[in-house]
């Protein structure tokens, strides 16, 4: 194993990590492709959505864009997630909605983002929804002017550095209930916490871009 690898991909130098390298790092993934339409996928998964996972350069650094949904959603409230929702008629696919979703709740126009891959779907059964995570690059950053948060849906937004999500998650039941059943949990700076199908979402991201080799000059 490089150097690179061991060190992990956060450590490669923000000038490395950008569209390109991130779009090489998950064709690697066995996961969604990127032009697959709502209509091609199987009836029987649920409820379709789709998030966008958005990722900025900020000061040498690659981050994360997270919203805290409103408490006075029904589903969800008050929860650490990725921008994103259910289908609507007009989307053609997931990117449609994921762009459309992450648009509408942060004010970002979709043309600013550049799709660089997908992630594998999670399926919520407690909802029924089955979730198609989009990955996203933004190169020109994130600034606090850019934002107009939808507050019916959205309380706050994170700003997540990958680096502290590249450490292992503490396996949790957050329901309280009995340990048989056990999900990656993050406690992040600030003291949010991410769980549920955003963790395994987050955990999903990380994995591929490590073991990726795409990129990292490893042979």
């Amino acid at each position: 194993m490089c150097s690179e690898a061991r060190s992990g991909f956060t450590q490669m130098g923000i000038e490395r990590i950008g569209a390109s390298w991130l779009r090489r790092a998950l064709s690697k993934t066995p996961f969604p492709r990127l032009d697959l339409r709502w209509e091609e996928i199987d009836g029987h998964r649920g409820r379709m959505s789709a998030v966008l996972v958005p990722l900025f350069p900020r000061e040498e650094e690659l981050f994360l864009l997270l919203v805290e949904r409103s408490d006075s959603l029904k589903r969800h409230p008050g929860q650490v997630a990725f921008p994103g929702g259910a289908r609507e008629k007009l989307d053609r696919g997931p990117v449609e909605t994921a762009l459309r979703e992450f648009t509408e709740e942060t004010g970002i126009p979709a043309e600013r983002v550049e799709v660089v891959g997908a992630l594998r779907e999670v399926r919520v059964y407690s909802s029924g929804f089955t979730i198609f995570p989009v990955v996203g690059y933004l190169s020109s950053g994130v600034a606090h002017g850019d934002l107009s948060l939808d507050g019916n849906e959205v309380k706050r937004v994170l700003e997540v550095p990958l680096k502290q999500l590249e450490r292992p998650p503490r396996m949790e039941n957050p329901s309280g209930g009995g340990q048989d059943c056990l999900f990656p949990v993050y406690r992040l700076d600030g003291g949010a916490t991410l769980w549920g199908a955003s963790a395994r979402i987050v955990l999903d991201l990380t994995r591929s871009l490590r073991e990726s080799k795409g990129g990292t000059g490893c042979p």
